[in-house]
C-alpha cells in the first residue's frame, strides 16, 4: 500500500485492486497529489487514468480525482455538473464551437484546435488515443471551411471516415468519396492520395487534412504511394491552401518542409488512455502460448499479425482449437460467405466460431462487418495485419502483438507505438492491455522525411517529373533534363501518366517503336480486344512495370494475368470465378488468388497501367502517322469489374458486390453513384427478395448514408 513517500510500483499495483483502494482511498490521493507535483508529468498522469479506470472503488476524494484530473487537462473524464464555478469556467473554454454539448477538448487536443482557428498549419504528432481525429470534426463544424479534403491511406479508413462525418454533419456537408459525385455547397472530400489525383478533387479545396502523415515518408516500404501523396501535398500547397496534418508520434519533421512552408508543429506525448505492456513467456511453441493466453482474455482482443498468410495460420489455429464465441450474427455471416465465396475459405470457418479476420485482401464490405460485430460483441478475436492497426479504430480492450516484422520487415519503435495504441480507447477504456511476443523495438523515433521537398538521390524520377522547373533542385532538374531531351516520348506523357516510372514508360515505348508493325495489331484497337490482344498486352505491361513484385497475391506470371483478365468479361459471379480455380490450388487459395486479382490487379493495377500504355501508343502511332488504339472503355469496363460502377461501389458503403447484384436492377444508374446511393437511401428492404442477413447488412448501410 502506497504511503507518503511515492512508490509507483506499490501504487501501480494497488490501482489494480478493489480491496485495497476501498481500504486506502486516502492514502492513494495522497500518493497520486505527491507524484503530481513532481515534474514527471507522464508517469503522473499514467498512475492518474489507472485510478480513474477504478474510480467507483474510492469511498473518499471524488473532488480529489477531479481535481487532478483538471490540473492534467483531461476535461472529457470530467462530469460538469459537478465541478465548481471555475471549473465549469474551464470547462466551457475546452468545448469546440458548433459541436455536440458532450464534446469537450483534454488541454492540448484545443490548443491544437485553437491554432488551426486563427489561419496557422498544423502538423500533430501525437499518440494514437489522443482524439485527433475529433479535431478534424471540430474544424468542420466550425464552419470556417467550405471545401475540405480528407486525403487518407487505405479504404478502411475512407469508410470510417465518411461514415464518422455523414453522421455529424448530415444536411450540412456533403461528403464525397468518388469522383463521379456531383458537389453541393458545402463539401468534404474523402479519399486516398489516389484518387485525389485521378479525380482532382484538389481544385477547389479552401482546407486540406493528411490522416497518417508519416505516410509522406517513403522509408515505411511503401515508396510508389509516398510518392503520390507527395505529389497531392506538393500540388495543394502550391494553391497556398491550409492544412492539419495529423499521425503518431514522430521525432519531427524534414527541415526541408519548414524552410519551405510555414507550420506550427506539436509533438506531444500526452495520452488519455493507459498501455500496459506484458510480456508473454517464450518457453514452448508460440502457437501454444497464443492459445494458452487467449484461454484468458474475456475482453475484445485484437491479434496483429505480419501478413495475411501469418493470420490465416492464426485463425486456422485458433479454429481447430474450437475458440470463438457462440454469435448467432457469426454464423449467419458463415453460411452466406459459405455460399458465396467457398465454406473452405478459413475467412468463412473464421466467422461460424465469432473469429474476426480483418485485411486488405478481405472484401471491404466483409471487412467493415466484422469491425462492427466486433465493436458490437459478436466478434471477440479479431485477427489483423497493419492495414486495421494504420487509423481504424474499434473498441479493444486487449491487442495481442503476435509479430515483429511486417511481412519481412522489422517492427520499429513507431511502428510498435501505432499498433500498442490500439489497445484501448478515450472514454471506453482507460487502460488497454498489450501483449507482446517479442521485446519492443529500442530504436529511437523516426523523423519524416518528405521527397518533393528534400529532392534526395533516392527521390523517385515519377516524382521529379510531376515539380515545376522552378521548384526542382539543379540536381533534380539535370535528371529531369534526360527525360527533357530524348525523342521516344513527349515529356507531357511521360507526365500524365502519374506514378508510373518514367523511365520504364520509355523502355517500353522502344520496344513497341523498334517493332511497330508487329505492336500495330495488337494496340491498335478501341471498345473490347479480343484475348490474344489481352494476353499481349499483359506480357507488354508484365515485362515493363515488374509485374511480380508489382502486383502481389496470388497473380506469378503475365500469363496467368490475361487469363484472369479475360476470364472476368465472362464470369456471372466471384463464386464461379473461385470455383473454376478450386481443383488447381485447392479452396483456400482458389478464394485468395481470386480476391487478390480482382483487389490488386482487376481494380488497381491493371487499369491504371492500361491508361499508361494507351496514353504511351497514341503517342508513338501519332508520330508514326499511324491510327491509335482507345482503352479508356475496357480500362473502366475492368475497374468495375463489366457491372455499373455505382453497384461496384457500393462495396465501399458495406454492401457486398453480390448483394449489390441482387439490387442492381433497382440501384444502377449508369455510373451514377448519387443516383444509386439516392435510390438505396429510398430503397424498401423489405419487400426485397434478399436474405435476413442480407437485409441487416442494407439497413446498415442506409443509417450511415
Amino acid at each position: 500500500m502506497p504511503g507518503n513517500s511515492i512508490n509507483t510500483s506499490e501504487l501501480k499495483a494497488a490501482l489494480t485492486d478493489p480491496k485495497v483502494i476501498a481500504a486506502h482511498s486516502f492514502e492513494i490521493l495522497q500518493s497520486l497529489c505527491c507524484l503530481s507535483g513532481i515534474n514527471e508529468q507522464e508517469e503522473a498522469q499514467d498512475m492518474l487514468l489507472r485510478a480513474l479506470e477504478m474510480r467507483e472503488y474510492f469511498i473518499c476524494g471524488q473532488e480529489i480525482l477531479d481535481g487532478l484530473t483538471r490540473k492534467f487537462g483531461l476535461f472529457p473524464y470530467l462530469s460538469p455538473e459537478t465541478l465548481s464555478f471555475s471549473d465549469q469556467i474551464a470547462y466551457e473554454v475546452h468545448r469546440p464551437d458548433n459541436m455536440e454539448p458532450e464534446i469537450t477538448f483534454h488541454r492540448p487536443q484545443a490548443e491544437v484546435y485553437w491554432t488551426v482557428l486563427e489561419g496557422e498549419n498544423v502538423v500533430l504528432s501525437a499518440p494514437t488515443s489522443f482524439g485527433k481525429s475529433l479535431i478534424i470534426d471540430a474544424i468542420v463544424a466550425s464552419g470556417r471551411f467550405k471545401n475540405i479534403l480528407i486525403v487518407v491511406p487505405t479504404i478502411a479508413l475512407i469508410d470510417e471516415t465518411r461514415k464518422r462525418l455523414a453522421k455529424r454533419f448530415r444536411g450540412k456537408f456533403k461528403v464525397i468519396t468518388h469522383g463521379s459525385q456531383a458537389k453541393a455547397d458545402r463539401n468534404i472530400f474523402v479519399a486516398t492520395q489516389e484518387r485525389v489525383l485521378q479525380d482532382s478533387f484538389g481544385d477547389d479545396i479552401d482546407f486540406f487534412i493528411i490522416d497518417e502523415f508519416y505516410k509522406l515518408s517513403p522509408r515505411r516500404g511503401e515508396d510508389d504511394r509516398s510518392s503520390l501523396l507527395n505529389q497531392v501535398v506538393y500540388n495543394l500547397l502550391k494553391k497556398k491552401r491550409q492544412f492539419y496534418m495529423l499521425g503518431p508520434n514522430v521525432q519531427g519533421v524534414s527541415p526541408d518542409f519548414g524552410r519551405r512552408v510555414k507550420y506550427k508543429m506539436f509533438l506531444q506525448p500526452y495520452r488519455t488512455v493507459v498501455s500496459e505492456l506484458r510480456y508473454v513467456e517464450e518457453d514452448g511453441d508460440e502457437f501454444e502460448r497464443l492459445l494458452n493466453l487467449c484461454k484468458t482474455l474475456n475482453e475484445p482482443t485484437l491479434i496483429f499479425c505480419r501478413s495475411p498468410a501469418r493470420a490465416r495460420d492464426v485463425a486456422t489455429r485458433l479454429i481447430e482449437a474450437g475458440f470463438g464465441t457462440d454469435s448467432v450474427l457469426g454464423k449467419q455471416a458463415a453460411d452466406w460467405v459459405s455460399q458465396h465465396y467457398h465454406s473452405d475459405w478459413h475467412f468463412t470457418k473464421a466467422l461460424r466460431l465469432g473469429i474476426g479476420i480483418h485485411h486488405g485482401r478481405i472484401p471491404r464490405a466483409l471487412a467493415q462487418f466484422v469491425v462492427h460485430a466486433f465493436d458490437t460483441g459478436e466478434i471477440r478475436f479479431l485477427i489483423c495485419t497493419s492495414t486495421l492497426i494504420e487509423g481504424v479504430n474499434t473498441k479493444a480492450k486487449n491487442i495481442i502483438i503476435f509479430d515483429h516484422v511486417i511481412n519481412r520487415t522489422p517492427i520499429d519503435l513507431f511502428t510498435f507505438n501505432n499498433i500498442r495504441g490500439r489497445a484501448g480507447r478515450m472514454k471506453e477504456h482507460f487502460v488497454g492491455h498489450v501483449y507482446l511476443f517479442h521485446p519492443e523495438p529500442e530504436q529511437q523515433l523516426p523523423f519524416v522525411d518528405m521527397p518533393v521537398f528534400e529532392q534526395s538521390e533516392d527521390a523517385p524520377d515519377s516524382l521529379l517529373i510531376q515539380i515545376d522547373d522552378n521548384d526542382l533542385t539543379s540536381n533534380s532538374r539535370e535528371r529531369m533534363n534526360g527525360f527533357l531531351v530524348q525523342d521516344v516520348l513527349d515529356y507531357a506523357t511521360l507526365q500524365a501518366n502519374v506514378g508510373l516510372d518514367p523511365q520504364r514508360q520509355i523502355n517500353m515505348a522502344r520496344e513497341i517503336k523498334a517493332n511497330i508493325k508487329d505492336f500495330a495489331a495488337v494496340l491498335q484497337w478501341d471498345g473490347l480486344p479480343t484475348a490474344y490482344q489481352v494476353q499481349q498486352i499483359c506480357g507488354l505491361l508484365w515485362r515493363h512495370f515488374d509485374g511480380r513484385k508489382l502486383g502481389g497475391g496470388g497473380v506469378h506470371t503475365d500469363r496467368q494475368l490475361a487469363y484472369l483478365i479475360n476470364s472476368l468479361r465472362s464470369a456471372p459471379s466471384i463464386k464461379s470465378m473461385i470455383d473454376s480455380q478450386v481443383s488447381y490450388w485447392g479452396a483456400d487459395m482458389a478464394v485468395q488468388i481470386t480476391l487478390d486479382f480482382l483487389r490488386l490487379w482487376a481494380n488497381f493495377h491493371f487499369p491504371r497501367l492500361l491508361r499508361g500504355l494507351d496514353r504511351i501508343q497514341k503517342d508513338l502511332f501519332r508520330r508514326a502517322g499511324h491510327p491509335s488504339g482507345d482503352y479508356d472503355y475496357f480500362a473502366n469496363k475492368v475497374e468495375h469489374y463489366f457491372l455499373d460502377a455505382g453497384i461496384v461501389a457500393l462495396d465501399e458503403y458495406g454492401i457486398p458486390l453480390e448483394v449489390a447484384r441482387k439490387l442492381q436492377n433497382v440501384l444502377a444508374s449508369g455510373g451514377n453513384l448519387d443516383d444509386t446511393l439516392a435510390k438505396l437511401n429510398s430503397l424498401d428492404v423489405e419487400r426485397t427478395n434478399l436474405t435476413s442477413f442480407e437485409k441487416a447488412l442494407v439497413e446498415e448501410a442506409q443509417s450511415n448514408l
